[in-house]
């Protein structure tokens, strides 16, 4: 009887000390979990309270490389506003969002600690705009076209109005002002087949109002242009002609001043 009382007590202070285990466990494991839902819950109001601040938000855009595409116009492409949270922001969805545009060949973006996001492009560059099929299209260095419509007519106000030339002939003044600035190009107003003259035989008619007369070649000259008209301006004669062959450039009678003055253009060819 006695020893039947001592497996009982025996059993029994076992089992109170399983049951002594289990709730330690559960009062271990409750204790971890409460001090993990207070860190979690400690960051979540911390994470509230910068969302909430203005120190959380895009303190400023910087853009650069753009020439044809305004500043604002990029921001409007990368989907950005000052009212994003800078820690929010992923470089490589606002790449994407910005190259999508066809004047943008590439694009960086990099995020500083100083809340100021850097926006780097490249833009193709477009070599004039021409009146095709109805509608006015700005033409690319690599051949393709973006029609102008009312969002990017500003962009009539940077290239040459291109008449009179065959695709091919495109191709081949693309290739040749591949080196030529973005801005001399600008300084472009028109540009015209010439057929008249036979080794000279594209006309450009600059901003200032001055013509330049050369061949698809010699186009190049115009990254020297303000340095031709310094060295050859002279009089009332406001026509320039440039050789590609010999790189011999002079000013001269326009053309239609010979027609006038002898009915025919050929004196044009020969050098002042």
């Amino acid at each position: 009887m006695l020893e039947e009382k001592k497996d009982i007590l025996s059993r029994n202070a076992f089992l109170n000390a399983r049951e002594n285990r289990r709730l330690e466990a559960r009062y271990e494991h409750s204790r971890k979990l409460l001090f993990a839902l207070s860190i979690f819950l400690s960051l979540a109001i911390i994470c509230l309270i910068y969302y909430l601040l203005p120190v959380s938000r895009i303190y400023k855009i910087n853009v650069e490389g753009n020439y044809y595409l305004s500043k604002d116009k990029v921001v409007e492409l990368s989907g950005l506003s000052y009212d994003d949270r800078f820690l929010l922001s992923i470089a490589a969805v606002i790449e994407k969002k910005i190259i999508s545009d066809s004047l943008v060949s590439s694009c960086q973006v990099s995020l500083r600690d100083d809340r100021i996001v850097y926006i780097e492009i490249e833009e193709n560059k477009i070599i004039g705009y021409a009146y095709e099929n109805g509608k006015n299209v700005a033409i690319l260095e690599n051949g393709n076209r973006i029609e102008i419509d009312k969002n990017n007519l500003y962009l009539i106000g940077k290239v040459p109005f291109m008449q009179g030339f065959s695709d091919d002939e495109i191709v081949t003044i693309a290739k040749e002002l591949e080196n030529v600035d973005k801005k001399m190009i600008n300084e472009i107003s028109e540009m015209h087949k010439y057929p008249q003259l036979k080794y000279q035989d594209i006309e450009l008619i600059m901003r200032d109002g001055n013509y330049i007369f050369t061949s698809v070649y010699g186009l190049d000259i115009i990254n020297m242009y303000y340095e031709m008209v310094s060295r050859l301006s002279s009089g009332e004669n406001k026509c320039y002609y440039f050789e590609d062959i010999s790189g011999n450039a002079y000013t001269s009678a326009c053309p239609w001043q010979l027609v006038e003055e002898t009915g025919t253009q050929d004196d044009a060819q020969s050098e002042d």
